[in-house]
């Protein structure tokens, strides 16, 4: 079946950080008003201090996708400027005004986001994969690793990931975009502690698993030294197959000069089971230099994503 024209698509980003705010923007530059599902899992930084002192999840990343899809740039970059010193040095503002929304909202995540949205004019919409409280565990090596930043930073070889408790329950709202999109986006970004940990969550992962949407990955430049620094690209897409319930997907991988980073750079070449299509873009973003850093120039990724969505 022929997809809708990209003007008339219903995409879902799935993800978290950095990777999943490239991949928002590169949604909006097509004039697509995307819903982003968020990992809530980190508990390093701002978000990990107002996770101890508030109860509340994640909201860092979640914070990051709003201002990705802000109309609003002004506000947007209010809401991204960290605090230097003081009580409240390491805090992204952002993230205490996010905190506020959801305590003005009698703890409503879903309510306190939609106000975000609103006020920094967001075209798209931001949820959590779950609004209960979790922790990214990992078995690396013979031991197991609690944190997402202690599985993010752990040595060794990561063996698997799970979340604690083991059955958050899944947003509904998020559900149900993902049971309604023509497309659905996983990644880039870091792979066990940015894209999976959302797939973790049984109700997201049974509903990835269920859309009739196209599963599109858009995959990592290079390895991520920690976390998948022994793990060459095919590795990369067997570790996200493996919580697809037997989807195949279509990839997106950079196919230009080899970006510099914290870890090796990936090869394009991850033709095999599950992969239904391979798109080759260059995709990495100049580094002022002649060279290239390892991460998605935004309109490249853009018409990347444009190709896919035309394809037929």
């Amino acid at each position: 079946m022929t997809p809708p024209p990209p003007d008339g698509a219903r995409v879902v980003a799935i993800g978290g950080g950095h990777g999943l705010s490239r991949t928002l923007r590169a949604l909006r530059l097509l004039d697509l008003a995307p819903t982003a599902v968020v990992t809530v899992a980190d508990d390093g930084g701002s978000s990990g201090r107002l996770r101890r002192e508030h109860g509340i999840i994640a909201l860092g990343d979640m914070r990051m996708a709003l201002t990705s899809l802000a109309e609003h740039e002004d506000l947007a970059e209010v809401f991204g400027h960290r605090f230097s010193r003081g009580t409240l040095g390491g805090h992204a503002l952002g993230n205490l005004a996010l905190l506020a929304l959801v305590e003005a909202e009698d703890g409503n995540v879903i309510a306190g986001l939609r106000r975000a949205a609103g006020l920094l004019g967001c075209h798209g919409v931001v949820l959590p994969c779950t609004t209960e409280a979790v922790t990214l565990v990992a078995a690396v090596d013979d031991e197991e690793v609690e944190g997402q930043v202690a599985v993010g930073t752990a040595d060794g070889t990561l063996r698997s990931v799970w979340l604690e408790p083991a059955a958050p329950a899944a947003c509904a709202e998020a559900v149900t975009a993902i049971a309604e999109a023509d497309v659905v986006v996983l990644g880039p970004g870091s792979l066990f502690t940015s894209i999976i940990p959302n797939l973790l969550v049984p109700g997201i992962a049974e509903a990835v698993a269920a859309t009739p949407a196209r599963l599109v990955h858009v995959a990592n430049l290079t390895a991520q030294g920690g976390e998948t620094g022994d793990m060459d690209a095919r590795a990369h897409v067997e570790a996200l197959l493996a919580h697809l319930g037997g989807r195949e997907i279509e990839v997106v991988v950079h196919a230009g000069p080899a970006p510099h980073g914290s870890g090796s750079a990936l090869d394009p070449d991850i033709e095999g089971p599950g992969v239904a299509r391979l798109v080759g873009a260059d995709l990495a973003e100049e580094d002022g230099e002649g060279g290239r850093r390892a991460a998605h120039d935004v309109p490249r990724l853009a018409q990347a994503i444009r190709r896919v969505l035309e394809a037929g």
